[in-house]
């Protein structure tokens, strides 16, 4: 369980981004196969498409070191590997724009900028 505000606000955003990917049909019902799961490529982006790593990578992870209360990255940048995932995403307008503005908000969060 998260207990500070960043943490709390991380939280509610990795759910907002779970429901916007499944509404834009880009959530997976089948993970990866174990060599794509293995990828040392940044972002995996070798071995699968941006929305596979974040829903089988990324959120998870993030879930696991809120709920272990374990130190969280101090700088991140998700944002421009996302602008890039978009430009190839068949699906309304407003999935994309809802899910990139999700994703810069995860990014201000781990950003020297104020909240």
């Amino acid at each position: 369980m998260p207990c500070s505000a960043s943490e709390v606000q991380i939280e509610t955003l990795l759910n907002q981004l779970i429901r916007q990917l499944k509404s834009a049909e880009q959530w997976s019902v089948t993970p990866p196969n174990e060599w794509a799961m293995q990828s040392e490529a940044p972002f995996a982006c070798d071995r699968m498409d941006f929305a596979q790593w974040l829903q089988f990578i990324f959120i998870p992870k993030m879930t696991s070191l809120l709920q272990a209360k374990l130190p969280l990255p101090e700088r991140m940048t998700l944002l421009p590997m996302a602008q890039e995932w978009a430009k190839e995403l068949k699906c309304d307008g407003q999935y994309t724009t809802a899910i990139l503005g999700t994703i810069s908000k995860i990014d201000l969060i781990f950003s020297d900028a104020p909240l």
